[in-house]
């Protein structure tokens, strides 16, 4: 139930509703009857305010969450658990994607691949066409948005940029997130914004590979059949045992995600795969310095 390093204050709330679900439980409650029983206890409770307490969706009120202990026979030891975790994580400031500018222009699923992201302690990604999100430059992303969402208001686009470049802080924190990205030399070749944009972002993707938490593999134009596999998709993993891997398909629009244990092999054999045609780190760095010299 401790909050394990990497987590923000969204992941506590989702570990904490889902303990608080299984107190009520193991105390033979369902989500009516509890409510009910708080009820007549004097204490405002509906089932819908329990549903938003196990969903994650609020911390708890002191005086609900004393009556909750009470009727479900807490323990002391948790009680003084759930009350710690609680306080961590209202201590943690909002995430930076809770910004009501940037609501905006996320969809659910965007606030909630974000979440996952700086909640993973490691994320191995295939990006196909492009470099990484975590790894894009300002100018190469500014390319990217002037293109794809020139239809969009000018407002909307710069707030994109601005919550694309915020999420880089996971590579740079304390305790950073571990990325092994995989991407295809078209990735690199494509002059997306022009050779002034390229090298800036090649030798951006260079700075990013020296980091210790970062390895960066190229699939070369010679791999064949994977050399046109461009389909994005990733595979986080999170602290803890009991937390599953998820597996993240990117979309035009938004993407999916699933921690189904057949998915998540199949992901699995597929980055296998890409290990056997992909370069290894040093001849990826090698190919973006000559791709570099070429512009």
């Amino acid at each position: 139930m401790a909050p394990a390093v990497n987590v923000n204050a969204l992941t506590i709330l989702r570990d904490l509703g889902e303990e608080l679900r299984r107190i009520r439980e193991a105390a033979g409650f369902t989500q009516k009857g509890a409510a009910a029983a708080l009820t007549s206890r004097r204490i405002r409770c509906s089932q819908n305010k329990i549903s938003y307490l196990e969903r994650g969706d609020r911390w708890p009120d002191e005086d609900l969450l004393e009556a909750m202990f009470r009727l479900f026979k807490v323990a002391d030891l948790k009680q003084a658990e759930i009350k710690a975790t609680i306080k961590a994580g209202r201590s943690i400031e909002k995430p930076w994607w809770d910004d009501p500018e940037i609501r905006t222009v996320l969809d659910g699923k965007g606030w909630e691949y974000f979440g996952l992201e700086d909640a993973a302690h490691t994320l191995t990604a295939h990006s196909g066409n492009y470099p990484h999100g975590l790894l894009q430059t300002p100018g190469y992303i500014r390319a990217i948005v002037e293109w794809g969402q020139r239809y969009e208001s000018a407002e909307r686009r710069e707030v994109f940029i601005r919550s694309r470049l915020a999420r880089k802080a996971v590579l740079e924190r304390n305790h950073p997130l571990v990325l092994r990205t995989y991407m295809l030399e078209a990735a690199l070749r494509a002059e997306v914004g022009g050779p002034d944009v390229m090298r800036e972002q090649l030798a951006g993707l260079r700075h990013a590979a020296a980091l210790p938490n970062v390895v960066l593999r190229v699939i070369p134009d010679k791999a064949g059949a994977a050399a046109v596999e461009g389909s994005p998709f990733s595979i986080l993993e999170f602290p803890g045992q009991e937390n599953r891997a998820v597996v993240h398909h990117e979309m035009a629009i938004s993407g999916t995600f699933t921690d189904e244990a057949a998915e998540v092999r199949r992901a699995r054999r597929k980055f296998a795969d890409l290990d056997d045609v992909a370069l290894d780190p040093t001849d990826s760095i090698h190919l973006i310095e000559e791709i570099e010299k070429s512009l």
